[in-house]
């Protein structure tokens, strides 16, 4: 499990509207839609469905998110994912903010 930086993250989604956040005290959740398989193939077929939605909740410690629970949601139903799958997906942002 990957942790990352408050700041990191916030900047990465302000600048993408395809993200929402919400923040409590200690808990950031993150939503967003993950691209379509073709979009993430890259074809040239894309259809106007959306991906899936990704919601993400974060414990908040000092300056660092440590993910806590993700859900994958398609389609009218939910599917709990685990928080590892976030980690390439957490390097990225770390990486590149």
């Amino acid at each position: 499990m990957r942790i990352i930086n408050y700041d990191k993250l916030m900047n990465f989604i302000r600048s993408n509207p395809q993200y929402e956040f919400r923040e409590t005290e200690g808990t950031v959740e993150l939503l967003f839609h993950a691209p379509s398989e073709e979009e993430a193939a890259g074809t040239e077929d894309v259809n106007d469905e959306a991906g899936p939605m990704i919601i993400v909740l974060f414990t908040k410690r000092g300056d660092e998110l440590v993910p806590r629970e993700a859900w994958i949601e398609r389609g009218g139903s939910r599917q709990r994912m685990s928080v590892d799958e976030l980690d390439t997906w957490l390097e990225f942002v770390d990486m590149y903010t």
